[in-house]
């Protein structure tokens, strides 16, 4: 008797823990079911306000993401677009935003665009460094081409820095025939003012920024020169906001 009283509770137990196991992963599946779906509806939104070239990609980086939008609360999110045109200048996006409800708010975030070096090229053309490719080997920004009467090929070395709308790249050192020398003495010489000219800071605006957002700083790397933002707390930039 003491047996069976034994195995009935074992099988109880087992169907106990069996039913436990089932609905866990139950609410595991509908969880990445509801998580699937909304990282679709952001990414889809996203795409129709930024109207890339390139693909749109949107991901809910916070534990149980898909329950949580149940109740208003979408988390921390990551939205990706590459091509996106903005300002007569194609680059590709990443955001970055903590704790965003469906409403459409956050508690802010980080965000970088990274444009590509013919781009750059073409801005700093237009803004008076004409001649010179922008490049990125190891870190540094470099332009290469031709100043000066001669038109011997060099490359120069710039810095860039920052303010909340703004980049200004500064050439620091030019290298030619395998030697380099500092732009300020370069340009110090007699008969160096075309050069001071030519090699003179060079400021880029960076306008038409969403309300909240600002530019802290930009690096150059291989590939192209990478801005990096910050996202003020409160509603989330638009193409990300009206997706939540």
């Amino acid at each position: 008797m003491s047996d069976h009283v034994t195995g009935d509770r074992r099988s109880k137990i087992r169907i106990l823990v069996a039913i436990s196991a089932i609905l866990a992963a139950l609410a595991c599946a509908t969880d990445l079911l509801v998580e699937h779906r909304t990282e679709e509806r952001i990414a889809a939104r996203a795409a129709t306000r930024l109207r890339p070239d390139g693909p749109v990609h949107a991901d809910l980086t916070t534990p149980l993401a898909g329950l949580r939008t149940l109740a208003g609360d979408v988390g921390d999110i990551e939205v990706s677009a590459k091509g996106v045109h903005r300002q007569h200048t194609v680059m590709d996006v990443s955001v970055r935003l903590k704790d965003v409800t469906t409403g459409g708010d956050s508690a802010g975030g980080t965000g970088t665009a990274t444009v590509g070096y013919d781009q750059v090229t073409r801005r700093l053309g237009a803004l008076g460094h004409d001649g010179l490719t922008a490049g990125g080997r190891d870190g540094a920004l470099l332009l290469s081409g031709s100043v000066g009467r001669l038109g011997l090929p060099v490359i120069v070395r710039a810095e860039v820095s920052t303010t909340a709308d703004a980049l200004t790249i500064t050439p620091k050192t030019v290298s030619v025939l395998g030697r380099s020398v500092a732009v300020e003495d370069l340009v110090a010489r007699p008969g160096a003012s075309g050069l001071r000219d030519e090699l003179a800071p060079r400021t880029l605006a960076v306008t038409g920024l969403p309300r909240g957002v600002a530019l802290t700083s930009a690096h150059a790397t291989d590939h192209g020169l990478v801005l990096a933002f910050s996202i003020a707390a409160g509603p989330a930039p638009t193409a990300v906001g009206a997706a939540a």
